[in-house]
């Protein structure tokens, strides 16, 4: 489905299987955004020469040049889009040095397409598009500040703790941040209770720590005093 006009954003597929790539094409189009596919690293960087997307999906393993260059290449081409790593169980190590090259998000197969969702959302948030909602353009906004932090804060944590509390802090933050930033003060307040509590025990439980905690608390902060006054 290439090259549908849409509000949502314009995604790069890039994947050299060929189900995998129709999977997501199909997926992601029928949410709303346009989609294009590259089925090796030398394609994806010739689309993405040629029309420049707002987010790539990843593949880390491809034959020829593998996604780690390609990630490389994007950076030097335009470090201002994100990308987003799909991997491998096997390859989750890789796909952590990955982050450390510029990578937003990784995500593996098969796909938990709840957790794709988020980050993708999580990724067009920080661009100020917005995903499913768009939000406040500003970069110094706290709502879209709060989101960021979390899926910092997240991707820190160990895999028991993204699957326990972590996933459900990324959901809770991108639901404050779109209440927050359309004025939807008691839904916003909810959200930000949630994120708390789920922020509280991951402390507890030695998932979310250090500067990652502090960074978290304070963006909780910052975001509710834009509510006002507790009622």
């Amino acid at each position: 489905m290439q090259g549908r006009a849409t509000s949502l954003g314009r995604l790069l597929i890039v994947d050299d299987e060929a189900p995998v790539r129709d999977v997501l094409d199909e997926y992601f189009a029928g949410q709303g955004y346009a989609v294009d596919t590259a089925s090796d690293g030398a394609a994806a960087l010739a689309a993405a020469r040629r029309r420049r997307p707002d987010l790539v999906l990843l593949d880390v393993r491809m034959p020829g040049v593998d996604g780690l260059e390609v990630l490389r290449r994007l950076r030097e081409l335009d470090a201002s889009v994100p990308v987003i790593m799909v991997t491998a169980n096997e390859d989750v190590g890789l796909a952590r040095e990955t982050l450390r090259v510029g990578a937003f998000d990784y995500v593996a197969k098969p796909f938990d397409f709840a957790y794709l969702d988020r980050a993708v959302s999580a990724a067009m948030l920080q661009l100020g598009l917005g995903g499913h909602d768009k939000v406040a353009e500003d970069p110094d906004d706290p709502w879209r500040r709060l989101a960021r932090t979390v899926f910092r804060a997240v991707r820190s944590m160990r895999e028991a703790g993204r699957a326990s509390t972590g996933h459900r802090m990324e959901a809770a933050a991108l639901a404050a941040a779109r209440h927050g930033t359309t004025g939807e003060v008691a839904a916003a307040a909810g959200d930000l209770g949630e994120l708390r509590l789920l922020s509280g025990i991951a402390a507890e439980l030695g998932d979310l720590v250090g500067p990652e905690q502090a960074a978290v608390e304070t963006a909780l902060e910052d975001a509710r005093r834009t509510l006002g006054p507790p009622g």
